[in-house]
């Protein structure tokens, strides 16, 4: 029980360290200031059950998309995902470009606006090529049970983050959400460099064999 726990943990923060939803409220926050508040609480909920049902669709049948109709193995997944997550940092911390406002409630309807929840802002803004393949890892090492409640648990902690944006932008500011999410990217390319190691081990394991 101690080590599932633990394990469960330990998943569970490399999921949200590679999510960074420290360092995206503060972008959800720019992009939908515009919106009605009704509006912008139906799109902070379309963000999280899209991202939700992305990463569990991903993580339960991704390696049986990848086995069957990709012909992929997990190590190449392990080194291709560490390359990702270290660019992915390396251009976050390097190259933050700033957030594109949402239209205004005088210039779309409603439903324009919560569409945006989806694209880009659950996808690819939260929900990327990194997390699909951190995701897969996880159902890979440490099975199905841990990758499902790992993403609760993270996408529980997500929605109840963006529930109260507004106070979390009041008691914090957005130059502290800024150094989070600078250390966050720290972590994604540490991260990133584990996992592309741990493929590469693998590799060589299986050319010496």
């Amino acid at each position: 029980m101690g080590d599932l726990l633990s394990t469960l943990l330990n998943d569970s923060l490399t999921l949200i360290a590679i999510l960074n939803p420290f360092g995206n409220i503060p972008l959800f926050i720019a992009m939908t200031e515009d919106m009605k508040e009704k509006t912008r609480k139906k799109t902070f909920d379309v963000i999280v059950f899209s991202g939700f049902g992305i990463i569990l669709s991903f993580g339960l049948i991704g390696h049986f998309l990848m086995s069957n109709f990709f012909k992929i193995e997990m190590k190449e997944v392990r080194i291709a995902g560490g390359i990702l997550l270290v660019t992915v940092a390396l251009k976050n911390i390097l190259f933050q470009k700033k957030p594109k406002k949402v239209l205004t409630e005088d210039d779309g309807s409603e439903e324009d606006d919560i569409k945006l929840g989806i694209t880009p802002m659950a996808f690819p803004m939260l929900v990327g090529p990194g997390s699909m393949a951190t995701i897969m890892i996880i159902r890979q090492q440490s099975g199905v049970l841990v990758s499902v409640l790992s993403t609760i648990i993270v996408f529980s902690i997500i929605k109840l983050l963006l529930k109260f944006t507004d106070a979390i932008e009041d008691i914090f500011g957005k130059l502290v959400l800024f150094v989070l999410s600078r250390v966050m990217q720290l972590f994604i390319m540490a991260i990133g460099i584990r996992i592309f190691i741990t493929g590469i081990i693998e590799v060589i394991q299986n050319i010496g064999g």
